[in-house]
């Protein structure tokens, strides 16, 4: 009798077992890869505002233009409605150079860009609004590389020359990241995601040397960009294609 009990605890304890694993594996979060466009848009809210520089009659207007981002994303599941998403983005920030010497009547412009890649790594939270809408709100920092400097010249009327030079303050540095959106999830076609990006360094990220030359006289202004970004964010993640593991087994000829 005493045996009979105890086998019969043991399938209850091994049922339990084998439904409690079950569960845990279903409500697994899943983790997702896709691929991000974010436009930067030039507004002085968050990102870069035109400045200028003045210096013996020598005046440059820097200002921000329309730049872009892309790259792959990867969002690794916490929870139900917490997450972490990292990647690697190829970035590259537009500026408009005016050039001005008001005594002499002459003007010039120059549109000029520098490149970046960066690793974000930020927190998620969702909130849920529907069955497939979420909106999710995330902070976080990102590391960047600075490929390389700038230099730009312009000859507008041949013995006037403008120059242009910009020189990363380090290989490396870092911004602090923030995102709100909106996403809708698919179960056969992935997930779209549309939201507002702003990033913000934690250092300039570039110094700004502007000179006018005419013949042997040269006069040279400086300044430096600081680097912030406002944007739209567009991602796409691709779906998950659920695979069943163990043995599986054809159906027979009845099936058939």
């Amino acid at each position: 009798m005493k045996i009979k009990n105890s086998l019969f605890l043991l399938l209850v304890l091994t049922f339990c077992s084998t439904s409690l694993i079950a569960q845990k594996y279903r409500n697994k979060p899943e983790n997702f890869f896709g691929i991000q466009v974010k436009p930067l848009i030039p507004i002085s809210l968050v990102g870069d505002i035109a400045f200028d520089m003045k210096e013996d009659g020598f005046e440059t207007t820097i200002s921000p233009m329309l730049g872009y981002s892309y790259g792959g994303v990867v969002r690794i599941g916490i929870t139900e409605l917490l997450a972490i998403e990292t990647g690697i983005n190829y970035t590259r920030r537009n500026y408009k150079a005016s050039y001005a010497v008001p005594d002499s009547n002459l003007y010039a412009e120059d549109e000029l860009g520098y490149v970046s890649f960066d690793i974000p790594l930020n927190f998620l939270v969702y909130i849920k609004l529907g069955k497939q809408f979420f909106m999710n709100v995330s902070i976080g920092a990102s590391g960047n590389f600075n490929a390389s400097n700038i230099r730009s010249l312009i000859n507008p009327e041949g013995k006037h020359l403008f120059i242009f030079e910009g020189r990363r303050l380090g290989f490396f540095d870092f911004n602090a990241n923030a995102n709100v959106g909106f996403e809708y999830r698919s179960r056969n076609n992935g997930t779209i995601y549309l939201g507002l990006s702003g990033r913000v360094p934690f250092s300039p990220t570039l110094a700004i040397a502007t000179e006018y030359r005419y013949g042997t006289n040269k006069t040279i202004a400086y300044g430096t960009v600081e680097g912030s970004t406002f944007s739209l964010n567009l991602k796409y993640f691709f779906h998950n294609q659920k695979t069943k593991k163990g043995i599986q087994f054809e159906g027979g000829p009845i099936e058939q």
